[in-house]
Parts: C-alpha cells; sequence; structure tokens
C-alpha cells in the first residue's frame, strides 16, 4: 500500500477539523454559527473533488458532483428543521437526490459479476431498511411515503456501493462501502433522535458518521479513478 501524498493527508486534517468544530459549535450558545460551519463541510470535500477529479470519468464524476451539491443542499435545509417540518422534508428530499446520484455513480462502476456474497448483503440491507421503517412508521405521521422512499434510496446506494467489488481496486471499494454503510448509521440515528427517543451525544454521533461518509465516499471514488488497486 502506497502512502498517500501530504496533500491528501493535510486535507483530511483540515476536513475533521472544520467537522469537530461544527459539533462543538452545535452544543454552544454559538449554534447560530453552524449556518457557516456546516455548509462549510460540504464546501471543502466539494473543493477538494474538483481539484482532484483529474484522470476520473466523466460520467461519474458529475454524478458525484451532483450527489455533493445535493447534500450540501440538504445540510443547509436541515439546520433550520426545528423552525418548521418543511425544511426536515426539502432536507430529505435533498439527500434522496444524492443518494440517488451516488448510486447512479456507483452503478456505472458495478461489476458484471452477481455473486452470492452481494446477493446476502442485499437481503440483509432490505431486511435492515424495512426493520428500521417498521420501528419509525407509527411516529412518522404525514411523512411515511417520503421517509420510505427516502430509505429505499439510501438502501439502494449502498447496494450498488457494493456492487463495485471486484470490478474497482480493493481500496477504493472498502473506503466507498464503509462510507455508505457510515451514511446508513448516521441516517438511522438522526431517525431515531428525531422520532424515538433523544440520545445522548446524537450531534456528534450524527455529524461523525455523516462526514465520515461523505469524505471515506469522496476518497474512495479518487483513489480508484485511475485504476489504482492499491
Amino acid at each position: 500500500m502506497t502512502k498517500p501524498p501530504l496533500h491528501h493527508i493535510i486535507f483530511g486534517i483540515l476536513f475533521f477539523l472544520l467537522v469537530t468544530v461544527d459539533i462543538y459549535l452545535a452544543g454552544t450558545s454559538f449554534v447560530f454559527f453552524r449556518v457557516i460551519s456546516k455548509p462549510l463541510i460540504l464546501l471543502t470535500l466539494i473543493f477538494y473533488f474538483l481539484q482532484n477529479r483529474i484522470g476520473m470519468e466523466r460520467i461519474p464524476g458529475r454524478f458525484t458532483l451532483l450527489a455533493l451539491v445535493f447534500s450540501l443542499i440538504g445540510d443547509i435545509f436541515l439546520l433550520f428543521d426545528q423552525i418548521s417540518e418543511l425544511y426536515f422534508i426539502l432536507g430529505l428530499g435533498s439527500f434522496l437526490l444524492a443518494h440517488v446520484f451516488y448510486a447512479f455513480c456507483f452503478y456505472l462502476q458495478r461489476s458484471s459479476k452477481t455473486r452470492l456474497d452481494f446477493w446476502i448483503m442485499t437481503v440483509l440491507l432490505t431486511g435492515y431498511g424495512v426493520a428500521l421503517y417498521t420501528l419509525l412508521y407509527t411516529r412518522l405521521v404525514n411523512i411515511k411515503i417520503p421517509v420510505a422512499l427516502y430509505i429505499l434510496a439510501i438502501l439502494i446506494m449502498v447496494i450498488m456501493a457494493y456492487r463495485r467489488k471486484i470490478k474497482v481496486s480493493g481500496n477504493s471499494f472498502l473506503l466507498v462501502f464503509i462510507g455508505a454503510l457510515s451514511f446508513i448509521i448516521s441516517d438511522s440515528l438522526l431517525a431515531i433522535n428525531k422520532f424515538l427517543i433523544p440520545l445522548p451525544f446524537s450531534n456528534f454521533l450524527v455529524m461523525g458518521t455523516y462526514a465520515l461518509a461523505q469524505y471515506l465516499i469522496v476518497t474512495g471514488l479518487l483513489k480508484d479513478k485511475n485504476g489504482n488497486n492499491n
């Protein structure tokens, strides 16, 4: 395994420093500064992606950029979800589109072989999605259909991330797939905290896993842009 270039390491440190600042602000009286700190996380990742995507295939690159942009829009809407449920629904829709674009990107990099482990993973992920929706169902009131569509979208995204196995380099596959799983963990924690029971350290858990998800997906996609098998 080759050592990552210094600028990638520096970016990783700065990225998670921004995440730490945002998580800290969420628990203080300076929470209003999150209108700057939270969007800055995705803006930084978008800039990093644009600076490093040379060599990546054009269409997967565009889908990745769209996924990041709609994630940014979703982040902004969710900053105001305590004001009105409309902002939560708009945020949900934005992230649904982000998952669709990620899924298209992963689909273009899919393996032509569907082995037994793929079907096992598909069944496990589908079972998890059904269990989570069942758990949330009675608390969703008038957003049952939007949440069902969102869960479907994120499951397809993760399944497509797994479908990249064998087709892409080992490191790229692991980074993207772990990132996709982190997205499910983050959204599950957010849903449980919002609709079921308040979780201790909820913002740390939700934002931490969310930022990790986006970072791993982007770095994983960039790692395979030249067919790197390291």
